[in-house]
Parts: C-alpha cells; sequence; structure tokens
C-alpha cells in the first residue's frame, strides 16, 4: 500500500509531513498540522485556474514587488531631483548674468533694421540631455535545513 503524501490546502502541492511550509506557495502547515490530522481527501478538489499556471512562491512575490515599488521610486526621486538641480542652475546663471526672471521680463522692441548673422559657435544639440545611472543590488538568501 502506498502512502500519499499531504496536499498544500492553498495550492494542492504534496509536501512532506515534517515541512514547516508549502515549497510551491509558502503557505504555514505547521499550523495546520498542529490543529488538524491531515489526511488525502477523498475526493481531489478543483485546482484554481490562477494556480495552474507556474506560479512563483509567496515570498519570492512579495519580494518582487516590494522591488518593483523600490526600484520605482527610486527612478522617480532621480528624475525629480534631477529637473529641480537643472531648474535651480538655470536660476543661479540667470542671477550671476544680470539678467531679470522671466515673469518680470519687459517686451521686447521691434527690430527695425537688419542685422548680418554673425557666424554662430558650437552649439550643444542636446541642451537638456542628461546621464542617469542606476544602481540596483539584489540579495537572495536561501535557508535550508536538513530533514
Amino acid at each position: 500500500m502506498a502512502q500519499t503524501l499531504p496536499t498544500c490546502p492553498d495550492c494542492q502541492a504534496e509536501y512532506q509531513p515534517d515541512d514547516n511550509y508549502c515549497r510551491q506557495c509558502g503557505m504555514f502547515l505547521s499550523a495546520i498540522r498542529d490543529t488538524a490530522i491531515v489526511a488525502a481527501p477523498a475526493t481531489a478538489l478543483p485546482v484554481r485556474p490562477e494556480r495552474q499556471r507556474a506560479a512563483l512562491p509567496a515570498p519570492v512575490k512579495k519580494a518582487a514587488t516590494a522591488m518593483a515599488v523600490g526600484t520605482a521610486l527610486q527612478i522617480g526621486v532621480s528624475l525629480t531631483g534631477k529637473y529641480l538641480a537643472r531648474q535651480a542652475g538655470k536660476q543661479a546663471l540667470n542671477a550671476v548674468a544680470g539678467k531679470p526672471k522671466a515673469a518680470k521680463r519687459a517686451p521686447r522692441p521691434a527690430a527695425k533694421e537688419v542685422t548680418v548673422p554673425q557666424p554662430a559657435a558650437a552649439v550643444d544639440p542636446y541642451p537638456y540631455a542628461g546621464a542617469v545611472s542606476e544602481t540596483v543590488v539584489i540579495r537572495r538568501v536561501w535557508i535550508r535545513r536538513g530533514s
């Protein structure tokens, strides 16, 4: 008579009777073992449709979500900081050059004489370009205890 392994109530994956957590979904199995006798069900439970696909374990899903949110926040803060630094630099250059702020600028008088254009100095083709350097560090720690 072959002994059937118990199945996780959440994802229906088989697990060893001495496991504390499900290796597929991360459910805490020790609480189930302590409060009830784990027996194979008489009829197979239907598998939820979202569990039919190969899914990541719950702890990995949580870590991936946290990393995605953290990365998005880092990028957002970085871009906001660069924008604010650029605006502060423009204001500082205008203050040094003695130029008034854009809101207080007087309208230009219409030019009546034709001026001959001078050869232009080298112009930066991308005046608003900037370089962004991001460093993302991922550290995974898996602890396996001998069975």
